[in-house]
């Protein structure tokens, strides 16, 4: 098995102090990389350290809309400079915009996704987008940045079809936590029936969002293996060509994933 977990916050206090134990977890259910995802001045710092301790580990590094009051340009290019020197850093975000929570005001986080928007494509690096009852502000904003090269992932789509068509349509890619394995979520099944071979990636958010049947439950990388294979049925596909064909597009978007370390 090739798997590939796209989004997982091992930053998080409920899984960083136990990370070898979850990487060696991970490596046992077939994941070959994790991409490590800091959201905030605090989760940057100790990203960096993290992927130090296993050549599986990647990072990407933002600001997300919860934490866009912690924004300042001084932040931002701290950003930069790290994206610029360290081939483990593989994208920008997560960045984004959510209206279901307040926690930062909407002027803000405007300010902090447009920022940094520029540093991904100054930087040649994906970004990874949080959206959450935003799809127009956001939408709007990656159709015209995408016209200057800007690319990405929509990571845990929870969207409509139509919204998927939309993202779609700009060459981005849609990413699937284990949402996609609740009953609930005939709509998000439909959508990950639809969206094409080249197109779609797995993800955790770990520790956020564990699969059926660890719903309730800790996530972690290693849990990646319960949503490909529930993906695979949807698609009537073997979970290891599910496993492959999502690890070859995590590695075409998020490029760096291929070079030696």
């Amino acid at each position: 098995m090739h798997l590939i977990d796209t989004h997982c916050h091992l930053v998080s206090d409920k899984l960083k102090n136990n990370l070898p134990e979850i990487i060696e977890r991970a490596k046992e259910c077939g994941v070959q990389k994790i991409i490590n995802i800091a959201y905030n001045p605090q989760t940057i710092i100790l990203a960096q350290e993290q992927i130090k301790t296993s050549d599986i580990l990647y990072a990407t590094l933002g600001i997300q809309p919860h934490d866009a009051k912690e924004f300042s340009t001084e932040e931002a290019e701290k950003v930069r400079h790290i994206a610029l020197s360290n081939n483990k850093i593989v994208g920008i975000g997560e960045i984004g915009l959510d209206a279901h929570y307040t926690l930062s005001s909407m002027d803000k986080q405007i300010e902090c996704f447009e920022y940094f928007l520029q540093i991904a494509l100054d930087t040649n690096l994906p970004i990874v987008v949080h959206m959450r009852e935003t799809h127009n502000e956001v939408f709007s904003r990656i159709k015209k940045y995408s016209k200057k090269g800007l690319k990405g992932v929509i990571h845990c789509f929870t969207g409509t079809l139509e919204q998927a068509k939309d993202y779609l349509s700009e060459d981005f890619y849609l990413s699937f936590s284990g949402i996609v394995t609740f009953k609930n979520a005939a709509e998000l099944q439909e959508v990950a029936k639809y969206v094409p071979r080249d197109k779609i990636l797995i993800e955790t958010d770990s520790p956020y969002l564990s699969p059926v049947p660890l719903r309730g439950k800790t996530n972690e990388p290693a849990h990646i293996l319960h949503t490909c294979e529930f993906i695979a049925k949807l698609r009537n596909l073997k979970p290891d060509e599910l496993a492959e064909m999502t690890a070859k597009n995590s590695e075409d978007l998020f490029y760096r994933l291929r070079s030696p370390v």
